[in-house]
């Protein structure tokens, strides 16, 4: 877990995100905002994304993962009820079923 946190500190610090604030505008209930309202478009993304992921690492890191398929480092929130996944994708996971099967059969 020790990398995860160091990885996702290096992502906030790159997001530079701005002390987190609660916004009232456009007639919208009080949120959370991560960035400046005036802040471009990718600027903004990069905090929300670095805050989520800052948020997940503290609550459940172990939800957290890299496809398990290799050659695939794509990284993965799992959602999954029991919280096994293994893939990034149900075609990951079918490549890597499809090429055991063949294995065994051959």
């Amino acid at each position: 877990m020790g990398r995860q946190v160091d990885l996702v500190n290096e992502l906030l610090v790159a997001a530079e995100v701005t002390r987190p604030y609660i916004s009232r505008h456009d007639g919208r209930p009080p949120h959370i905002h991560y960035a400046g309202e005036d802040a471009a478009l990718v600027e903004r993304l990069k905090a929300y994304t670095a805050a989520g992921l800052a948020n997940a690492v503290c609550q459940d890191p172990g939800r957290l993962g890299r496809c398990g398929r290799p050659g695939c480092g794509i990284a993965y929130v799992d959602t999954s009820r029991n919280g096994r996944r293994r893939f990034c994708s149900i075609r990951c996971a079918n490549r890597v079923h499809v090429a055991d099967h063949r294995r065994r059969t051959a």
